[in-house]
């Protein structure tokens, strides 16, 4: 591991943390263009950008207990950073929720393997493509199989909103399976929370959330590997994080490509972040305090 830039607020020592941050940075599938390995450094240092204190939440960052892990070495080979990602399973704490910075999206399946180790745990992904494609590139590994190699981990529940790409064989495959796959039409017609209470029904106590950041509109966050238009808003997806934070295990942000614009992608991550954090403290406060 190697460490650049810490993020904002992250000021506690690994054995005292409750969420601990670590940066993937690896982009060796990218089928449009590249960058997202620059993508743990630049939400990093955008996290710098914000008050410590959370006023929809409020929570203050700083009493939270945040550490920053730095980043891990994946070299450029998909096989060994999947096998360099199951190995850092021994130094994440414990008893701190994990918060993953990609990277692109094909480090996210390996993860969820990690976090499956303590029990059940359902997958909600939010993505413009439903990444259930077998292989792409000459590689099972690839970003656009990453949902494909989660159904593989056969969680006891999945879900996708957002989506509004991928081929006619996967949306074939999906339906087949009688996947949950929310396009970002229906969340235009039927409102955010109506389509999520439906997701939540599938998903169990123990979620892990994904967010490729390719789910969000290219008017929001252009920085990334493959923009697709028509895509959530920012409160849509903050929406999403605030309500799934109290029963996240582990949050991953992806896919955001630094190089691709001026900043503005990484700060929409950092502060997601942020949100994720603040919402789950505060769904731990005594009920007196809330």
């Amino acid at each position: 591991m190697f460490q650049r830039c810490v993020f904002a607020d992250a000021v506690v020592e690994a054995d005292e943390a409750e969420y601990a941050i670590l940066g993937l940075p690896f982009d060796s599938t990218a089928s449009f263009r590249s960058g997202s390995r620059g993508g743990p450094d630049a939400v990093r240092q955008a996290s710098y950008n914000f008050e410590p204190y959370d006023y929809r939440n409020q929570v203050d960052l700083l009493d939270v207990g945040i550490c920053d892990l730095g980043n891990l070495d994946l070299g450029s080979d998909p096989a060994l950073a999947w096998q360099a990602i199951r190995d850092s399973f021994s130094f994440i704490p414990h008893r701190a929720v994990p918060i993953f910075i990609g990277g692109e999206h094909s480090v996210t399946p390996p993860l969820v393997e990690l976090m499956m180790r303590d029990g059940d745990v359902g997958v909600l992904v939010l993505d413009a493509h439903l990444d259930l494609r077998d292989e792409y590139g000459g590689t099972r590994m690839s970003h656009a199989c990453a949902s494909r190699r989660i159904l593989d981990l056969s969680p006891p529940g999945y879900a996708c909103m957002g989506i509004r790409s991928g081929s006619r064989e996967e949306f074939d495959y999906a339906a087949d399976l009688g996947l949950t796959c929310v396009t970002s039409d229906q969340v235009a017609e039927q409102g955010i929370d109506a389509l999520l209470d439906r997701a939540l029904e599938l998903l169990g106590d123990r979620i892990y959330l994904s967010i490729d950041f390719d789910v969000l509109d290219p008017a929001y966050a252009p920085a990334v590997g493959n923009p697709e238009p028509f895509g959530l808003s920012p409160r849509e997806v903050r929406r999403v994080v605030e309500r799934v934070a109290p029963r996240a295990v582990a949050l991953d942000v992806t896919e955001i490509s630094p190089v691709h614009d001026q900043g503005q992608t990484a700060l929409l991550g950092a502060r997601l972040i942020r949100d994720f954090v603040a919402a789950r403290a505060r769904s731990r406060l005594p009920r007196a305090l809330k």
